[in-house]
């Protein structure tokens, strides 16, 4: 039996056979000196290659060449998938496409596609996170320590941080957040102003609202 004549098949894993970044579809065929030569590739690559219907070509480099254009195309669609349901940054998508079995390369070519074509957009996320979180009590140190988690420098964001944050209403922010909390008179002082900073308020802003609180409890 010739190595060059040998037909690949593709094996797809069990559905409950593990995590996704475990569970891998495998292109196999026997060897003329015993054994069988095997490619590892994602299983959405996996499913496309074996949904073809002229088969796949014989010859390593060949196959090699179509596992490659199969991923690039299967981790474009992957990216038009995730965005359908709600925004994500680039390293979050590179992170998910990672988790799927996507080598770096397939997964760097598809983000740059979808960056060069708007659907990915680190400013965009990163503007409308902002402002979201902002709304909701954050503070500026908090969304930027989010932010960067996701790959987002607020150096992107246009107007970061006046347009974001008014020194005054973060102030009143943290004094709404501070008055809710329950105090038992012992170190209030140090409980409010170590709260307010870990929800993500200036020092400056914590240790003033802290002094506030514990004044008028005391």
């Amino acid at each position: 039996m010739s190595e060059e004549i040998a037909a690949w098949e593709v094996r797809l894993p069990e559905r409950a056979s593990g995590h996704a970044r475990t569970r891998r579809a495998t292109l196999r065929r026997p060897l003329a000196s015993g054994g069988e030569e095997a490619v590892s590739v994602p299983v959405a690559v996996g499913k496309r290659l074996a949904a073809r219907g002229d088969g796949l070509p014989l010859t390593r480099p060949e196959l090699l060449a179509l596992v490659d254009e199969t991923a690039l195309a299967c981790a474009r669609a992957r990216i038009a998938e995730l965005l359908g349901r709600r925004d994500y940054t680039a390293l979050e998508v590179s992170a998910k496409l990672a988790d799927e079995g996507y080598g770096a390369g397939a997964a760097e070519r598809a983000v740059s596609w979808a960056r060069s074509c708007g659907l990915v957009d680190d400013a965009r996320y990163g503007a409308a996170f902002a402002r979201a979180k902002a709304l909701a009590g954050w503070g500026r140190l908090k969304v930027e320590r989010e932010l960067a988690r996701r790959g987002v420098s607020v150096d992107e964001l246009e107007g970061w941080p006046e347009e974001f944050f008014d020194p005054g209403d973060e102030l009143e922010r943290a004094r709404a957040l501070a008055a809710r909390r329950r105090l038992t008179g012992r170190n209030d002082y140090e409980k409010i102003a170590r709260f307010l900073y870990g929800r993500g308020f200036s020092r400056s802003v914590a240790l003033d609202v802290a002094r506030e609180v514990a004044q008028d409890r005391s």
